[in-house]
């Protein structure tokens, strides 16, 4: 294409390009993941606790010490931080918010008989693949 100056389309959207002849078009697919394992084996034995983790246990401690990070986190901000008043609340949370009285309504609309149709569903469901 660079010899006869013809636009070609180029990547997923179609973009046209012209190429300019001596330039060299290099294709390559990048299908690389991140690896915690993989990315510094040395510290391996700091995230996973050990020397000899797998890979998949490397990647199940970093998903642990995330979680450990983000809970610790949460709790010292709402340590160090000033609740907001009860006023600014209201009609945002739920123990603030008045609930509207929608009176007596049929056994079929009400949350309690359809919490037990879908233990029961559940229950079968579970006897019958067991």
């Amino acid at each position: 294409m660079a010899d006869t100056q013809e636009a070609g389309k180029f990547g997923v959207e179609g973009i046209p390009v012209l190429l300019k002849p001596g330039v060299k078009v290099h294709a390559q697919t990048v299908s690389h993941r991140f690896a915690p394992a993989a990315f510094n084996p040395a510290h391996t034995k700091w995230i996973a606790r050990s020397e000899k983790a797998k890979p998949m246990a490397v990647n199940m401690y970093s998903g642990w010490w995330s979680f450990v990070v983000c809970v610790l986190t949460i709790v010292l901000v709402s340590l160090f931080t000033k609740p907001k008043p009860e006023a600014e609340l209201k009609n945002l949370v739920m123990g603030l918010t008045p609930l509207p009285d929608e009176g007596p309504y049929p056994w079929y609309k009400k949350p309690i008989f359809w919490a037990a149709v879908v233990t029961v569903v559940l229950v079968t469901i579970n006897i019958i693949f067991w």
